[in-house]
């Protein structure tokens, strides 16, 4: 089941806080949440998370993924597998408020972008839409139903949206520690669900 989404007036006519207010403060408990958890608990639910990861992926598939912030699940050791077994990777690059996603050969190639985070060179290939893939998405919260809040620009929603016209038979799978999941999401109508959750814990589907 999708996520509900519902309008700003209508949140306002129920006499609940602005959508906008509703974000930031869940934005705000789950880092608190995760800067809540030591080293070792976050390694030991990264490796839990990578390896059911890992069990899902075939040897024909793509994979358009993030190169991970100390906030987000450490999936390195999943990404440089990936490599090593000569599977297609792609990491985003961000050009303004567009997110595009470039392939990688090497993690070592990888440039430091003004944001501080490691991506593909601009001159790496970019992905072509008409392939399918399976798209690991990072997030500061998702819920069972694949609702799932970003870090607020917006980035990762409209890829995901534009990429699904595009192709139908990709996948977007969020990937969380498990202090990420909560109840319910706010959603606004431009937020683009994800299709599923990978956590320590396991995966679930949104579908169901």
């Amino acid at each position: 089941m999708r996520p509900q989404k519902f309008s700003n007036e209508f949140l306002y006519t129920l006499g609940m806080p602005h959508i906008s207010d509703q974000k930031r403060e869940l934005r705000d408990a789950i880092l608190e949440r995760i800067q809540r958890m030591n080293v070792q608990e976050r390694a030991a639910e990264s490796r839990s998370i990578e390896q059911r990861i890992f069990k899902m992926l075939t040897a024909d598939i793509v994979v358009c993924a993030f190169f991970p912030l100390q906030t987000e699940p450490d999936i390195r050791t999943l990404l440089a597998e990936i490599l090593t077994r000569n599977r297609h990777l792609y990491l985003p690059v961000f050009d303004g408020t567009q997110l595009v996603m470039r392939r990688v050969h090497d993690l070592a190639h990888l440039t430091t972008s003004t944001f501080g985070i490691p991506e593909p060179p601009a001159d790496a290939e970019r992905l072509d839409p008409a392939v399918p893939i399976v798209a690991l998405i990072p997030g500061r919260a998702f819920d069972r139903a694949g609702g799932r809040l970003g870090r607020g620009n917006g980035g990762y929603d409209r890829w995901i949206s534009k990429h699904r016209i595009a192709n139908g038979q990709s996948h977007y799978y969020g990937v969380a520690f498990e202090c990420q999941i909560t109840n319910t999401v706010p959603m606004e109508e431009h937020d683009a669900p994800v299709d599923g959750v990978f956590t320590p814990r396991g995966f679930t589907s949104a579908h169901k």
